[in-house]
């Protein structure tokens, strides 16, 4: 425990004792026929009266040995139950305990504060107990177990203040700075035993569970080595979905570790003893999509009511870390409000590895392949794709863009997994892959889980039969899935990450594009939860082309879609169509009106394909992106549709004339203060500008790369002849990559240079960043 004066002390012993005796909240320091004593307690059945110190030598005891006394005296005397106790900082020495015990009353309890705290919960029978069972998703590539762990690698992490709802006062503590700024994990174990409120987001797959795994060890070993005395509680959220009372959940906790003592556990985190990690507020997955924004928004609400009950009923001084993915909640003023009441907090932002953190991370695992650009360096993934000795094969594969890239992957896993398994061919691995990853759309994020069943339904959908026993125990460990340990007894399995299931449910749309009137066992489009991801669309439109479909082809099948009402699937043939520039358009009496899908992300430019044919009505988009001036003529119809992000564009009045209807509009990154304002700066030099916008294009805009066409638009002529220099400078800073995707030049971001970049961003001019002088140069200066 920190140090304390006497006086502290002593109160933090009344505090226990407050703790320990809850009828007794009131009792504290008394005067006793002309003595002080340090706390008397009354509860309906003892007299407790309490002496405290941090004094070793043993006069200590002669000097409160007659008080302790003479209370269990008038007690006895009077018929009733009383008891003393002498509460030391040290554990009490050996004289100490004789004195009091010898001279005065055996009956007095010698006790350390250790001990004494422990009363109200053995906090260290809890811990022990904490590391028997699973951190939320993490686990051992190697053997999938959820306890025995590789071993943590730093990831990098931003932090800023979180958007406070109006009327919240500001936290007292000054921030210099509003920008992100990079921290530790000592600084979000700082931040916790502080009492602030933290949320920590990250993509699936991205190390959110380790990191609140990590985060948990240091306060466990903190508490263990008496520097604190306040330990740490960590709950998998996803284990009290449907739960808002935080005493409810604890007991649910303590029962589910074994732990003796639940209501015990409750009263050590109400007396400002515990602080609380959850993990995953992203599993208390709201319903489907009902078409409203208000609907699901409700939802959320609802489903994360524990989150807010714990913030709100915490003791000051006792922190709360909440971990989940950033785009479960429409914006993070919506996320500020739905776990922490609109009360100050801050947001920690995990990125992905960087490239010498990756290497030390694929060390664990004697690995050391290469790494292609487009894969996203995420914990999960890279220690599935090591364990399989899978990334020893990627030399190979580094001129491929992202879709081919994803192609060639699945197959890679697929054929690595049969020569282990052998008796079922590379081919028949990916299509069972492949079923599951359609199976798992039907979940809300797209990547499970899905249960032993749907394995072995993805099985026999593929091979027309029931797997054998041999063949059972590929499916066990099927490539890309990683263990429920939260849900072990039923043995489900999520995909290790979203952008390998997004690559793997292209599969089933692009046969439906090729036979929209087949009959397929396991198809369920009804069934999906949302559109996909834009590397799903993009690996469908690299299939297609390969097998040369048409754009006749294409609307043949968005009309059977509609016609069977399979909205999501219609959403993904429309994405599929923009990427592979197929014209949909209006035809008198076939309009296409796509209803009720939550889309990702589509993107519509300038010289894109004409879309007019179709009509999105009642849908909500995470994000769309207009680039450049696009024909409104060519634009879908958006009637009544919700929008959480607009990239392109700076605000309502800029959106295409005509084509959005009673539409609701979030968010404007690109508004006058982002894209606009760097352009238009007369203080930055011409060069600085243009290399600014290329990096917000390709790093702080969704998606896995930007069109070389796409780069100059919105910009000058001036401005234009610039982009040729400035990503020749990117490239050579190693910030950018050029690859190609069919007929398109795409430009892709290194993510792991993330806060390389922001760093740049927030400060242009100054620094010893290359890119200062280097951007400067471009062009002279202006």
């Amino acid at each position: 425990m920190a140090s304390l004066t006497p006086d502290e002390f002593e109160e933090e012993v009344r505090r226990v004792a407050r703790a320990l005796w809850p009828q007794a909240e009131h009792g504290g320091p008394e005067m006793i026929d002309g003595r002080e004593v340090d706390g008397i307690f009354e509860t309906e059945e003892v007299s407790h009266m309490v002496e405290a110190t941090m004094d070793r030598r043993v006069d200590k005891a002669h000097n409160v040995g007659p008080k302790l006394r003479d209370h269990l005296k008038r007690a006895r005397s009077r018929g009733f139950f009383a008891k003393s106790w002498f509460v030391t900082y040290h554990p009490p020495t050996a004289d100490q305990r004789k004195v009091l015990h010898e001279q005065y009353d055996k009956a007095i309890e010698v006790i350390s504060y250790e001990q004494f705290r422990s009363k109200i919960i053995d906090a260290r029978e809890y811990l022990k107990l904490r590391e028997l069972v699973g951190w939320g998703s993490a686990a051992n590539p190697r053997t999938n177990s959820s306890t025995d762990l590789v071993k943590y690698v730093p990831l990098g992490i931003s932090a800023s203040p979180g958007v406070r709802r109006a009327g919240i006062a500001r936290p007292t503590r000054k921030t210099q700075r509003e920008e992100p700024r990079s921290v530790s994990i000592s600084d979000l174990v700082s931040a916790v035993e502080s009492g602030e409120r933290v949320a920590l987001l990250g993509d699936y797959g991205a190390g959110k569970s380790m990191t609140l795994r990590e985060v948990h060890a240091h306060l466990r070993k903190r508490y263990l080595k008496g520097a604190t005395h306040v330990f740490p509680i960590t709950l998998s959220l996803r284990r009290h979905y449907g739960q808002d009372d935080p005493s409810e959940a604890l007991i649910r906790h303590a029962s589910y570790l074994g732990f003796p003592s639940p209501s015990k556990l409750v009263s050590a985190w109400r007396n400002g003893y515990a602080h609380i990690l959850l993990d995953g507020f992203d599993e208390l997955a709201a319903p489907g999509w009902s078409g409203s924004p208000e609907a699901i928004r409700e939802n959320r609400r609802a489903a994360t009511a524990l989150i807010k009950e714990f913030s709100q009923e915490s003791k000051d001084g006792t922190g709360i870390i909440v971990a989940g993915r950033r785009f479960y909640f429409d914006t993070l003023a919506e996320l500020g409000d739905y776990l922490f009441d609109g009360s100050p907090h801050t947001i920690a932002t995990l990125s992905d590895f960087s490239a010498e953190q990756a290497k030390i991370f694929l060390a664990q695992f004697d690995e050391s392949g290469a790494i292609p650009e487009w894969l996203p360096q995420r914990p999960l993934l890279l220690g599935h794709l090591a364990a399989e000795g899978i990334l020893r094969g990627f030399e190979d594969s580094a001129g491929l863009a992202p879709a081919p890239g994803w192609e060639w992957l699945l197959d890679r896993i697929s054929e690595r997994e049969s020569f282990i398994k052998q008796g079922v061919d590379g081919a028949a691995v990916r299509q069972v892959i492949e079923q599951l990853a359609s199976f798992a759309r039907q979940t809300p994020l797209g990547v499970g889980p899905v249960s032993m069943r749907d394995i072995v339904d993805a099985f026999t959908v593929v091979r027309r039969r029931p797997p054998s026993d041999r063949e059972l125990t590929l499916l066990q460990r099927l490539p890309g899935l990683g263990g429920e340990e939260e849900d072990s007894e039923n043995g489900t399995r999520r995909f290790v990450d979203q952008d390998l299931a997004s690559a793997a449910q292209a599969a089933h749309v692009t046969r439906f594009i090729v036979d929209p009137y087949g009959e397929y066992q396991g198809f369920q489009p009804g069934h999906w939860h949302s559109a996909m991801e834009p590397l799903g669309v993009e690996v469908t439109a690299e299939q297609i082309s390969r097998l040369g479909v048409q754009p006749g082809i294409l609307r043949t099948a968005l009309a059977r879609a509609i016609k069977v009402d399979c909205h999501e699937l219609a959403a993904d043939l429309v994405g599929v169509a923009v990427v592979s520039s197929f014209d949909i358009p209006r035809e008198s009496v076939n309009q296409q009106i796509i209803s009720g899908v939550v889309v990702p992300s589509l993107e519509l430019g300038e010289g894109g394909p004409d879309l007019s044919g179709v009509e999105f009505t009642d849908c909500m988009f995470d994000e769309i992106v207009l680039s450049g001036d696009p024909d409104a003529a060519t634009l879908p119809l958006f009637n009544r549709c919700s929008f959480i992000t607009v990239l392109g564009r700076l605000g309502e009045t800029d959106m295409p004339a005509g084509r959005f209807m009673d539409c609701e509009f979030e968010s404007f990154p690109d508004a006058a203060d982002r894209n606009a304002a760097i352009m238009d700066s007369a203080i930055l030099p011409a060069g600085t500008r243009v290399v600014m916008t290329l990096l917000r294009k390709l790093y702080l805009q969704r998606g896995r790369g930007r069109k070389d066409s796409a780069l100059t638009r919105g910009m000058s002529g001036n401005d234009a002849a610039l982009v040729a220099p400035a990503l020749q400078l990117l490239q050579q800073e190693g910030l950018a990559v050029a690859t190609r995707q069919g007929k398109n030049k795409i430009w892709l971001p290194d993510r792991s240079a993330g806060p390389r970049v922001r760093q740049f961003l927030a400060s242009p001019r100054v620094g010893d960043d290359p890119l200062v002088a280097g951007s400067r140069a471009i062009g002279g200066k202006s």
